[in-house]
């Protein structure tokens, strides 16, 4: 016996009670949207699951970029060079016979008057297993002056006696991976002296900088200054070979300090707390240059801590991959509801503007095809890169359905409309993802124009199936 809550079926006879306006109700065109709405919804389901994957191969390209970088060279920073020069106070505390005599040591250092940083940077890509990092080979000279210093630098607090320690003031400079020198770093005094650089940042300690997180153990080098030399000023030449990856920070040591970079690579992406006042881009790499006088710097001229100064006012550039496709693809996914609407919209729309009847089981199939269009842009991209890997990917969901939808129908005109559909759909898609900028912008005029298209283009369909001729047998299937 058939209850009341059976649904008719070929192979069921309808219950008595089934008015025809019922049956018209339950294969009008307002139930089959909202039918296609649910299956939409549930597709979100695999969507997120997809989603937590593409996470997960950016972690693992991560961690293999972080093993690169390890063995290659991290990121580096050039901080100075300082010179830093101790000194005591030596004072007396107390009165009567409580009187003691306190020592207290300070540090006094100072900026260059004038530095000059020239970069050549040769970067390439380091590959390891399917993954890869842009890596560099840099060669990078600093020059400058040290003015004589202020005598005045070197005050007493309490009114002690002060004992200048000449003979250990040493110059130092912050380096992001000390790892990664290639050769040994001399300190040139311009008259044909030298002093060797050694490991260590000596008397000052340097912190992580906040602009790049993979010099995570930053360091220094140290090297030892004549008194005669410091006393009185002295012109300085310091040459550094080193590696480095993702990217390369200078900070703006001297009272003023002009840096000038030039690389082989065509995508830079500048950054830091000052922006290069001059730079070409083209094919075959870029140029930059940085000026910034002592007013913008924003330090006085003598430092008295015991760390590293200007690690929080650095600037560089960071040697940006062309497409990071796992962003893009994460970004992309963030659109698959919208998406995979679009497409069920356009599908909807010609349904009923046709004779053409798709069961909303054939809507879930389609989805399902443009989920796992995802999962091969991920895959594919991961070998040939994103752009050919769209293209394979959105070429085999379009084709499938198209296919699908054209043999479904028994029609060549519904699967020639689908792939042109599809298509079309799949290339607007793939210049949103390329406009990273005007994403937003772009989607939601896109979003506007489907729906006024949908709205004007079923302003006649009979949504409740109700009208007269509406429940006829050959109606629209649910």
């Amino acid at each position: 016996m058939t209850s009341d809550t059976e649904i008719p079926t070929p192979d069921r006879p309808v219950p008595p009670q089934w008015t025809p306006k019922v049956i018209s109700f339950l294969k009008s065109p307002a139930v089959k949207f909202v039918l296609i709405g649910f299956v939409t919804l549930m597709l979100m389901i695999p969507t997120t699951f997809v989603w937590v994957l593409v996470e997960e191969r950016a972690d693992r390209a991560r961690e293999v970029a972080r093993d690169i970088a390890a063995s290659w060279g991290g990121a580096q920073e050039i901080n100075g060079p300082y010179l830093a020069v101790p000194f005591t106070e030596t004072y007396t505390v107390g009165t009567g016979e409580k009187a003691r005599t306190q020592i207290d040591r300070h540090l006094a250092v100072f900026f260059p008057e004038r530095l000059d940083v020239a970069g050549d940077i040769a970067v390439e890509e380091r590959q390891k297993s399917i993954y890869s990092l842009p890596v560099y080979r840099g060669e990078l000279v600093l020059s400058g002056r040290f003015a004589a210093p202020d005598e005045t630098a070197f005050g007493a607090e309490h009114g002690g006696s002060l004992d200048i320690h000449a003979n250990k003031a040493v110059l130092v400079m912050g380096i992001g991976d000390v790892r990664a020198l290639k050769s040994e770093v001399t300190l040139g005094f311009g008259n044909g002296q030298s002093s060797k650089f050694e490991p260590g940042s000596d008397v000052l300690t340097v912190s992580p900088s906040s602009f790049s997180r993979g010099a995570v153990r930053p360091s220094g080098i140290n090297a030892s200054v004549p008194p005669l030399k410091w006393r009185k000023g002295f012109q300085f030449n310091i040459a550094l070979q080193l590696n480095g990856s993702t990217s390369l920070f200078v900070a703006p040591a001297g009272q003023t300090t002009k840096v000038t970079l030039r690389s082989d690579w065509p995508h830079p992406g500048f950054t830091g707390s000052f922006l290069p006042e001059q730079r070409t881009i083209s094919e075959t790499g870029f140029d930059a240059t940085w000026t910034i006088p002592y007013l913008a710097r924003g330090i006085p001229k003598v430092w008295s801590e015991d760390h590293l100064p200007l690690q929080d006012r650095m600037m560089g550039v960071q040697f940006v991959e062309p497409v990071n496709f796992y962003q893009t693809i994460s970004r992309s996914l963030k659109y698959a509801i919208g998406f995979i609407s679009l497409i069920f919209l356009a599908v909807f729309v010609l349904e009923l503007q046709s004779g053409w009847r798709v069961h909303w089981i054939q809507y879930g199939l389609v989805g399902l095809a443009l989920i796992i269009f995802y999962v091969m842009l991920l895959a594919f991209a991961e070998h040939v890169g994103y752009s050919r890997a769209y293209l394979i990917a959105a070429s085999a969901a379009t084709t499938l359905n198209a296919f699908y939808i054209g043999t479904s129908l028994k029609s060549r005109v519904a699967g020639l409309v689908m792939f042109a559909v599809l298509a079309g759909i799949f290339a607007v898609l793939f210049a949103l993802m390329r406009e990273q900028d005007y994403a937003l912008l772009i989607g939601s005029v896109i979003a506007f124009v489907a729906l006024a298209i949908t709205m004007f283009a079923t302003q006649k369909i009979d949504w409740t199936g109700m009208s007269p001729g509406a429940a006829r047998s050959d109606g629209m299937s649910a």
